[in-house]
């Protein structure tokens, strides 16, 4: 189980390719906001407090960030992975799957089963590299403080969790169920 929900987490950053070149392909990317943003003063409060808890972090969260204790160097790694890596919309393709489909392929999220449009995918590909360039700036900021790289992990996690609920069943970061819907 903890295997599975870590192995979630790898993936949700590792499979991102095909978003990344969709967006890469319209005006908005994460690198052209990374010169833009700046944090608010609630998010140079929420950067700069290391000690505040977050009430919202899932148990694959949590192993996450158990893991990254035992091991600088992965969490380090894993921090760096969170802040570079662009969101990513996660399908559920398994109607798409087999033979015998004869319709259109239906575009639904991996994490609600929500069948979503056009205007979903661009409005979630215009807004999501803002949340990169502003995860990125956490994480460079942390970094250059010197700040732990479990506490920079954590920062990033509880910025990540604050996201409207849109983009959290969208990357399938605010996934809390055992197993998506089928």
């Amino acid at each position: 189980m903890i295997i599975q929900g870590l192995n979630n987490i790898a993936s949700a950053y590792g499979t991102s390719y095909k978003s990344v070149v969709e967006r890469q392909t319209s005006s908005a990317s994460a690198a052209d906001y990374a010169d833009k943003v700046t944090l608010s003063p609630q998010g140079k409060a929420l950067a700069a407090d290391s000690s505040a808890p977050t009430e919202t972090v899932t148990p694959a969260q949590q192993n996450l960030l158990n893991a990254a204790k035992s091991d600088r160097a992965s969490a380090e790694k894993i921090a760096y992975g969170m802040a570079y890596t662009p969101s990513t919309i996660f399908f559920d393709i398994s109607d798409q799957l087999g033979t015998g489909h004869g319709g259109d392929p239906v575009t639904k999220l991996s994490t609600t089963g929500e069948i979503v449009s056009e205007d979903y995918i661009k409005k979630f590909n215009e807004t999501a590299p803002a949340i990169d360039a502003q995860r990125q700036a956490i994480y460079d900021s942390e970094t250059q403080k010197g700040t732990d790289p479990v506490e920079i992990l954590s920062k990033m996690i509880d910025f990540t969790n604050r996201q409207s609920q849109d983009y959290l069943n969208a990357t399938g970061w605010g996934w809390r169920g055992s197993a998506p819907p089928s």
